[in-house]
Formats: structure tokens, sequence, C-alpha cells
């Protein structure tokens, strides 16, 4: 079943999420870590290109498909792996793609992304500030049509969020059928924010109750707007809850461990720890990259020095060949 979560909640089924995605994602030891150290790899999550996109576009398609949409417009880093997603999305469902981009640094892989998200037909509009990008995104005309589906910055939404209650829910199953063992530790990048949300939610969903380490790779505020902090991440998971009729009393926000000190001096700059990182990650056979991965790697090394249980790193970025 690749959506434990409409069983227990059969009322999403009208959402009607769509298969994207290669489900279950395997659960790994980590061969050059501790016996203690897993990875759920989301980073083959789908074919041709993986990583924790394709799980929320699966919600976010739904949606689309129930409405009379021809445009998608998103925003995004000059080399956006959200904006690829969506890109390769809309090209398979024969839409229009705008994305709205501000510079990062230069890489290998923001080079690639470019390229790719062009040839799917999207149509780039670099910016030359975060602050631009988004009032581009805000402030488009599209706004006042029907036929234009706004989507954030990481295909972050509020349906989005289900696509990670719903992921924890298989690894709860994946733990119940003996895969792995269940983790006290779970470390996840935090970009846009929808990933951690639901990684929250499916946490106290499924019982698990894991402490979920969030690893925040992006500014905290744009002036006067949330960007990445735990504060956002909190209102996106209340509103994942809320959407399954659940009432917000019953959540405990205990379980978030923001991490702060892993961001460098900014999004996309990679920092010696994140370097080192994905040193490391290579010799377990994990391709990782200096935005997201690499900095949340960087903070599982630290996390599973001292870890007495179970530790699990969730591989959110694609490593399928680009």
């Amino acid at each position: 079943m690749s959506w434990p979560l409409l069983v227990q909640f059969p009322h999403l089924a009208n959402l009607a999420p769509v298969a994207l995605c290669d489900l279950p994602t395997p659960v790994e030891p980590l061969p050059a870590q501790s016996p203690l150290c897993w990875v759920k790899r989301d980073d083959i999550s789908a074919h041709p290109y993986g990583g924790n996109k394709l799980r929320k576009l699966e919600w976010v398609l739904g949606e689309i498909r129930q409405r009379p949409i021809k445009r998608v417009v998103t925003l995004g880093a000059t080399g956006t792996n959200a904006g690829l997603a969506t890109a390769l999305l809309c090209e398979q469902e024969q839409l229009a793609c705008d994305i709205f981009t501000f510079p990062q640094p230069d890489s290998s892989v923001v080079r690639q992304n470019r390229q790719r998200m062009q040839q799917a037909g999207a149509q780039l509009h670099d910016r030359p500030c975060l602050l631009r990008a988004a009032l581009g995104w805000y402030l488009h005309p599209g706004r006042l049509r029907r036929d234009h589906y706004f989507l954030y910055a990481g295909c972050s939404n509020p349906v989005a969020s289900l696509g990670y209650a719903n992921a924890m829910l298989e690894l709860k199953q994946q733990i119940n059928d003996s895969l792995c063992p269940a983790p006290a530790d779970i470390v996840v990048a935090a970009g846009s924010g929808a990933t951690v949300a639901g990684l929250l939610v499916g946490n106290q969903l499924s019982g698990l109750n894991a402490r979920i380490h969030a690893v925040q790779v992006a500014q905290d505020h744009l002036g006067p707007f949330s960007v990445c902090n735990a504060r956002l991440i909190i209102r996106m998971a209340q509103q994942c809850w809320q959407q399954l009729g659940l009432p917000w009393e019953q959540f405990d926000t205990g379980f978030l461990q923001w991490h702060d000190d892993y961001l460098g001096t900014g999004y996309g700059h990679p920092t010696a720890a994140s370097t080192h990182a994905l040193d490391t990650a290579s010799r377990s056979g994990l391709t990782l990259e200096s935005t997201y991965s690499g900095k949340a790697f960087a903070a599982f090394l630290d996390i599973e020095k001292t870890a007495a249980q179970p530790c699990l790193f969730w591989n959110t970025f694609n490593s399928h060949p680009r």
C-alpha cells in the first residue's frame, strides 16, 4: 500500500494522490558507520528523478488534477531541486511551468538542474535576490486566474506535508516487518518545511515518538517573513494535523529538535563540516550535496557519536544520474 495514511484516514481519499514514487523506499544500515546508524533512501524514491520532492508532489498533483490548471508557478534557488522536480512533472502532465529563481553558489548540480529544467520546457525567471524572486512569485498576474497553480518553494504546501506524514507510517511498517530497528533519533534537512512538518505529524500518528532533528539549511527570515525556522515548521505541522481532522491540543511539539548551527554563511554555501560529511557518506555508498543533505548528514555524524540507540538519517537528495 503506497499510502498507509489513507487507511488510517479514509476521508483523505478525496485528495486523490497520484502514484509517482517507488514505495516503500529502502531503509538500510550505513556500513561505514556505527551499527546503530541507518538511512532511509528517499534519494531513490522515483525514476528518473528521486528525492523528497516526489513524495510531496504525489499529493500536490492530486489537487492539480481536480482543478482546471494549465500553468504551475513556483519559486526556488538558481539550481532548485524542487523546481526541477516540478518542471519534470509539468512536462509529464503537459502543463506550462514558471520558476522564479534567486542566486545560489554555482556548482555542477546547479548547472545540471538548470539545463534539465529548460529542457523540460520550464520558463526560468532569474531575479537578483530572494526578495525579488519572492515578489515575482507573490505578485504574479496569474493569481487572478483559476488555471494557475502556485506552489511554494520546496514543493511545500499543506497538502504536500501529507506525503511525509505518510512516509513515517511507511517507516513504521518497515520496523514492524523487522527491516530496521525503531530509531530514537531521525535527522533530516529543513528547508521550506513541509518534509519536517509531515515527519512530525507521522511520528506521532505512528507512535514512534522519535526525536526529529531538523537541520536548518536556509535563512531564518526574509524581512518580516518566516523562511526556515522552528516556528514555521510547527505552524505547518498544525495545518497538516488539522487536515486529518484531529484536535491540535493532542499534538506534542516536543519531538522537534531544531539545529541552526550547520547553515554556515548561508543557503547553498558549503561548510567544512558538510564537505567532510559528503566524503564520509560516500564511503557508505551515499551521494549527497552541500546545500541540503550534506549539512543534515554533518549533524547526523555529530548526533550518532553519542547515540546509545538507533539513529536514522533521512536522505532527501536525488541520487539518480542527472
